[in-house]
């Protein structure tokens, strides 16, 4: 009987590491398809809330594709922060490892390391079978064979004693049409063994899978499709200065009507764990070749100044209060990693103007932790009419159902700088205020 069909007959189970996005949605599909799970994180307030049948992670089933509330209430799935619960299970033939490999805009591997250190200090020789590791965290190139081997060796191990796989998750974690369930995955093994039985489990939530020939190849794959990305939409950034006077967003939306074309509009830069992260790790996995990545290079270094170049044009306009809209790096979802409101935030404060930050997914005590920021009392979208300068950064749901009526209403606001084009269909309202509506990437925006 093969690990998958012995994880349909609930006779075994898998264990996820991390309870974030990855990991806790890794957990949540397996566990829809009928899969018993073991859900570890180290946040004890995370494996709190699980616990008590509570979601962390807002809007969540928004774009996981069906209903939680049965699962997580389910004796299919269970979390814990003991470490022993996992490994002392003998049912658990397979580890989902779904931790942060981020920290600070660096590649981080302390979590990963941890995770691999106790997997293979663990005495598998009574069991019948190898234990499957299946690593979902986006990795820096050539890590496996650079780092984590070694762990397996320090402990009197081998990866080859394990069917270990490499397969980084691409959920755009905003619809449910870019899903595990949905989406081609990329994997890629140890050996032909390997790839047969983890085929097998992966197939279980994802229908469209792709396999690389080894997992060294794969751990390629995600950085290198970012990168992609990454020069893109700087590329697009860099257009909108360089002709300043002229409406390239526009030009770019007709450019990507050409059938082998993608289509990236100028705004602020680029955050999250995906984008500007994946361009560092694949030039760290480089190495001394790095040399050779001129363009990634300079495209990391234009996309971390680009909000200072941006900021520098707003306080030519001397404003006096300014309001950012969004501290999210994307539209309902409550991750500030790298996004580019922290930067933009930050350099108008250094330059002592009066600036302000409202989103709906940050609670007061999360912008003083992110931010070292009190929210002023009472601040809201109803306090737009307060400032003279309005910066919608991302296009969250709440501020889609609710600016029209606050825009209909402002008196005082000289210009508002939009990132995501929501408002360009209430630009006659805006321009009735006396007010200037910025599209970014539009004609003279920068000016």
């Amino acid at each position: 009987m093969n690990y998958a069909s012995e994880l349909k007959f609930k006779k075994k189970k898998i264990a996820v590491w991390g309870c974030g996005f990855i990991g806790l949605s890794t957990a949540l599909h397996y566990a829809n398809k009928g899969i018993r799970v073991v859900g570890f994180d180290i946040d004890q307030q995370v494996v709190n809330s699980l616990k008590n049948k509570k979601i962390h992670i807002h809007n969540i089933e928004s774009w996981m594709g069906f209903s939680i509330k049965k699962i997580i209430k389910s004796k299919l799935i269970h979390f814990t922060n003991e470490i022993e619960d996992i490994l002392s299970d003998e049912n658990i033939i397979c580890h989902f490892i779904s931790v942060p490999t981020e920290k600070n805009g660096k590649p981080f591997l302390k979590p990963i390391k941890w995770v691999l250190n106790k997997i293979s200090k663990n005495d598998f020789k009574n069991k019948n079978k190898k234990q499957c590791i299946i690593i979902e965290s986006t990795l820096v190139p050539k890590t496996t064979d650079t780092f984590l081997k070694k762990i397996f060796l320090k402990n009197k191990s081998n990866i080859n004693n394990f069917h270990y796989c490499v397969a980084p998750r691409r959920d755009w974690f905003e619809t449910k049409d870019k899903t595990l369930n949905t989406l081609t995955r990329v994997f890629g093994c140890n050996n032909e063994d390997a790839k047969k039985q983890i085929y097998k489990i992966l197939n279980i939530v994802t229908k469209s899978l792709n396999p690389a020939s080894s997992y060294r190849v794969s751990e390629f794959v995600k950085a290198f499709e970012n990168s992609y990305r990454h020069l893109e939409i700087t590329l697009a950034n860099q257009l909108s200065f360089a002709f300043p006077n002229d409406n390239v967003r526009e030009a770019l939306k007709l450019a990507g009507t050409k059938w082998n074309m993608n289509t990236y509009y100028p705004g602020f830069g680029t955050g999250g764990y995906c984008i500007p992260l994946s361009s560092q790790y694949v030039m760290q996995g480089a190495g001394s070749n790095k040399k050779y990545l001129s363009l990634l290079r300079h495209t990391i270094k234009f996309d971390q100044n680009v909000n200072k170049l941006i900021a520098k044009k707003i306080i030519l306009k001397k404003y006096k209060k300014i309001l950012i809209l969004g501290l999210s790096y994307k539209s309902d979802v409550k991750v500030s990693i790298l996004s580019p409101s922290i930067e933009l935030f930050d350099y108008l404060k250094s330059k002592k103007l009066k600036v302000d930050i409202f989103d709906p997914l940050f609670t007061s005590k999360d912008l003083n932790n992110i931010l070292n920021y009190k929210l002023p009392k009472n601040l809201n979208l109803r306090s737009i009419d307060n400032y003279d300068c309005i910066i919608l950064m991302v296009k969250h749901k709440y501020f889609e159902e609710k600016i029209k009526i606050e825009l209909e209403k402002i008196k005082k606001v000289k210009m508002i700088i939009d990132n995501t084009s929501l408002l360009k269909k209430y630009e006659k309202i805006i321009h009735k205020k006396n007010c200037r509506l910025v599209i970014t990437g539009e004609q003279n925006w920068l000016l």
